[in-house]
């Protein structure tokens, strides 16, 4: 017998009963949760029956939470049903058992594997038998019959299940383990759901709110002048870091940029320079045809973008209602990231077209013998662009009705001809002399379009068009010039385009004065919170402003979650009261800035959770084994742990502690909350929480306290105001918690197990310094480095006054240079140094004698650096340009005469001292890697030739990749 297994009860009854009625001639008989034929039988899930198993259903994790488990990262998931589907998973497991050959009909895509799958894994009998999937783009039933007479093998798609499973595992890794761990600390017990894509979501929300609310109203100025009745715009030239890369908004392909001036003065020195009588000369014409096309099919994300545009309906509405207009078989599969159709349906999608169309749009369709960009075989991923299927909707709901208009709407657009215009660029020149004597060159452009064929646009609403809006104010409205021809500017740095029946005859060399000069004073646009469509845009991208759809198109596999996802996403983080909508916009609740506020950088990362949906993506491609994407993630989740146990270790150790802390009140045991401490004695209610003033105490501090009634001082308290400050903690006559300050007229730190150089009492320490506060011996001397680092005292009788500050040189020191120091009187060999010039060196610190006794001293590393020409030594430095953009690093000659100097940096590889000090020594050195010559890496040994140039030992060169 074979058994078809839908993923709902609607797909089975209204589209596979049908298929094999018509197909295999079968009669069913309606069963509980299944219908019955005689060689074929149908039975369907309820979305998922199976699931992971949560955390407390593994030993050691039952009961309460506790930090001391976690992170838990299993080898082997566990899996439990779901309870609400546990009839309907009893039926479809029988109807397995009784069966031959198992056909998957779930929906076609990583999720509908998924759900078949994980039936799979929790009874791994039903492995053994054949297994085939039905893959369906279309319940239409020419493409149902077609999909089920060329049923594939499982194993065709089974490294889209190797994803489906990794994307559900390392959302629990990460999910579970990080709610608890981030609830038990920075919540102090208040949950704080985190998710592996939901957290970064969450964060652009939070910081496109920031950057809304810190706004400040700012002024812009340009300025534009009207040449012969036409506008030009003051430019300025602006070259592209990469000649490959498409121009940015505002700019031609020859770098030419509109000018903007903050500052009212700078336009007006413009204004002045170039007004009437002063000369104006075409520099350069350049005209050129230009097309644009119309935009390509719907893929889920761009139906939910326009449907939350033109409708404001949420990313999930529009995905139920696509969902809804599949199942009816008028809409092909909606969860699709491709906005292109395989060559071989070019024939019979135009003809689809042809079919739709209204006259109009007839009247402007382009051959079908034409070049389409959308029919493109090599951008299908697993499903094609969403188009109609053909099949007339009847009787439809008014949302679903809108959705499938609009889904046709665009697809016939994509047939219809290009609007096709001719665009003339003029450079002019405006050149004049200044205050100094030297000539000022000022350039303005004169853009004209005339337009050929409307094509598209003469059928197609304004917000349809397709044209991508520029960024910045968008404020100004479309003028008219003086001499009739309409201007359309779109403010910010937008550029100023005259619309003309035709092009006047001009020629370089052509001049005359402006007609007039202004300065035009605009208001930047203030930015706009997220709508769901601009969300969904932020997310295919991770969060990155891109401009070209290129550029998007290649970024959309590291985008937050998957056009299937991505609109739960956004619903989960409303219902859990992270986000809400306010009209049309999404606004970040306080609660939601609280999680993002206690939240590591890591965890909120949109580009770093973007790179894991790729590696998903490259996983489905098989150019990632699913091994090297778990390992990934299983790392990820030990560095969360290891940066939060550096982060909240007091809450780690509590749980550990064996030792009871009695209440100051009634003298009870207390117990440990996540919060703080709470006296078990319910007469007495006394409770304690263990951060005070944004300063966590450990368990040891916290029994010191309530024991001594005293603890202190310690440092790390913060004010309102976020200033630090340093004090004791004194439990008062009431029992409640109060600071005290120290009256002896002396900064106090907390106790350090240090030293201190000069007098031998022990230090204390801040955040920024480790200092004493003893009073020294009469006679003890110190003072302060070259570099300004290390203040002790005056000569004679009185305070010590030793410190010794944290930042050297630009360099902070570590824990362990700190100990070094004081225990061994010098620190590692430190690379990092600055000198006041920013010259980058490497020394050591340690304790000066004599004179410098108590002074933290350099000690330099004298590496034998001979110079090859002069035979002087060579010594690191470092500087930036002349426009202070750009920094150089080399090992470079001390005699100033010879000038001679070896890169840091060498074909994109950095070298170490050592490798130069070797260099220099045997003339060459051992084969190194990887240095990069364009997209080709290699390996090879470098020798110093006449003259002390360097290059490669060709017999060593071997191509690592490229």
């Amino acid at each position: 017998m074979i058994l078809l297994v839908a993923e709902k009860p609607s797909v089975a009854n209204q589209h596979y009963r049908p298929m094999l009625e018509r197909l295999e001639g079968e009669k069913f008989t309606q069963g509980d949760g299944c219908l019955i034929g005689k060689n074929h039988c149908i039975t369907w899930c309820v979305g998922h029956l199976i699931t992971l198993a949560p955390l407390d259903a593994y030993p050691g994790f039952e009961g309460g939470w506790r930090l001391s488990n976690l992170p838990l990262l299993p080898e082997k998931f566990r899996l439990m049903e779901i309870e609400s589907t546990k009839k309907q998973l009893n039926v479809v497991r029988q109807m397995m058992e009784q069966a031959d050959v198992l056909v998957n009909g779930a929906d076609a895509g990583r999720e509908g594997n998924l759900i078949f799958d994980l039936i799979l894994d929790y009874t791994p009998t039903f492995k053994q038998k054949t297994i085939k999937r039905l893959w369906v783009n279309s319940y239409v039933a020419k493409d149902l019959d077609k999909a089920w007479k060329n049923l594939e093998d499982a194993t065709q798609r089974v490294n889209l299940s190797y994803a489906a499973r990794l994307r559900q595992r390392a959302d629990w890794m990460v999910g579970l383990n990080a709610t608890r761990a981030y609830t038990l600390t920075a919540g102090r017990g208040k949950m704080i759901s985190v998710g592996r894509v939901q957290t970064p979501t969450l964060n652009l929300v939070v910081e496109r709110d920031a950057i809304v609310e810190q706004f400040k109203e700012l002024y812009y100025y340009s300025v534009v002048g009207t040449w012969k009745n036409f506008q030009a715009q003051l430019v300025k030239q602006e070259n592209k870091e990469d000649g490959r890369s498409p121009a940015k908004p505002g700019m031609t392909n020859d770098g030419l940029k509109v000018a903007v001036f903050e500052k009212e003065a700078g336009a007006n020195a413009v204004v002045t320079r170039c007004s009437p009588p002063a000369d104006i000369a075409i520099a350069k014409i350049d005209t050129q045809q230009k097309k644009q096309f119309p935009q390509k099919p719907f893929d889920l994300t761009e139906l939910q973008k326009e449907g939350n545009k033109r409708f404001k309906y949420s990313a999930q509405q529009v995905l139920d209602c696509a969902q809804n207009l599949y199942e009816k078989k008028l809409l092909t599969y909606p969860r699709t990231d491709s906005q292109y159709l395989p060559d071989n349906m070019k024939q019979e999608a135009y003809a689809l077209a042809q079919r739709l169309a209204t006259p109009e749009q007839k009247g402007v369709m382009r051959s079908a013998e034409e070049n389409f960009v959308f029919i493109n075989s090599s951008k299908v991923t697993d499903h094609y662009a969403i188009i109609p299927t053909g099949e007339a909707p009847n009787g439809l709901p008014e949302m679903e009705q809108k959705i499938y208009e609009l889904a046709k709407e665009r697809f016939v657009q994509a047939w219809l001809k290009p609007y096709v215009w001719n665009e003339m660029e003029v450079v002019l020149n405006a050149q004049a002399g200044s205050s100094t004597g030297t000539p000022t060159l000022d350039i303005f452009r004169l853009k004209l379009k005339q337009n050929e064929d409307l094509g598209f646009r003469a059928l197609v609403k304004e917000e349809a068009k397709g044209k991508k809006k520029k960024k910045g104010d968008s404020g100004s409205e479309a003028g008219m010039t003086d001499g009739g021809a309409t201007a359309e500017g779109k403010g910010d740095s937008d550029e100023i385009t005259n619309l003309v029946e035709s092009f006047p005859e001009w020629n370089v060399g052509d001049h005359a004065p402006f007609d007039s000069i202004e300065l035009q004073k605009k208001k930047k646009s203030k930015p706009k919170y997220y709508t769901e469509a601009t969300l969904l845009a932020a997310m295919k991208t991770a969060g990155k402003q891109i401009e070209n759809e290129e550029l998007a198109e290649a970024m959309k596999d590291r985008g937050l979650g998957t056009p299937a996802t991505q609109a739960g996403i956004i619903e989960t983080l409303k219902k859990r009261g992270f986000i809400e909508a306010q009209k049309n916009y999404l606004v970040s609740t306080a609660r939601g800035r609280e999680v993002i506020e206690l939240m590591d950088e890591k965890v909120k990362s949109p580009e770093m959770t973007g790179e894991w949906e790729y590696q998903l993506s490259q996983v489905e491609k098989g150019k990632l084994s699913p091994m090297e994407f778990r390992d990934g993630i299983v790392e990820y989740v030990k560095q969360l742990f290891a940066d939060l146990h550096a982060r909240y270790g007091c809450q780690f150790e509590r749980e550990t502690v064996t030792d009871a802390i009695n209440c100051p009140k009634c003298g009870q045991p207390m117990e440990i909350a996540p919060w703080g401490y709470t006296c078990k004695n319910e007469a007495c209610a006394f409770k304690i929480g263990h951060t005070v003033a944004g300063r966590m105490l450990s368990h040891h501090e916290m029994k010191e306290l309530l024991t001594n009634k005293a603890v202190g001082p310690l440092v790390g308290f913060k004010s309102k105001k976020g200033t630090e400050f340093a004090a004791k903690l004194i439990v008062d006559k009431d029992f409640n918690i109060q600071f005290e300050f120290e009256s002896d007229g002396k900064f106090h730190g907390q106790k350090t197990e240090y030293k201190c150089p000069l007098c031998g009492a022990v230090l204390e320490e801040n955040k920024n310094a480790i200092f004493c506060t003893a009073t020294k011996d009469p006679g003890t001397t110190a003072g302060m480095t070259n570099e300004g680092t290390v203040a002790t005292t005056n000569d004679g009788a009185g305070d010590c006054n030793f410190t010794l500050f944290k930042t050297v040189a630009g360099h902070t020191l570590t824990t362990a240079e700190i100990g070094e120091l004081f225990t061994n009187g010098a620190t590692p060999l430190i690379q990092d140094f600055k000198s006041k010039k920013g010259a980058v060196f490497t020394a050591r610190l340690k304790w000066g004698e004599g004179a410098d006794k108590g002074r933290a001293i350099f000690e330099f590393l004298h590496r034998n650096l001979p110079c090859p020409v002069c035979g002087d030594q060579l010594r690191f430095r470092s500087g930036t340009t002349t426009q202070g953009n750009e920094t150089h690093t080399a090992f470079v000659c001390m005699n100033p005469q010879c000038g001679y100097g070896i890169p840091q940096i060498f074909y994109q590889r950095k070298f170490s001292d050592e490798e130069v000090e070797g260099l220099l020594k045997n003339k060459c050195t051992p084969v190194l890697e990887p240095f990069k010559k364009n997209d080709t890496t290699f390996r090879a040994a470098l020798e110093i030739r006449e003259g002390g140039k360097i290059g490669f030992n060709k017999l060593t060169v071997e191509v690592i990749n490229g």
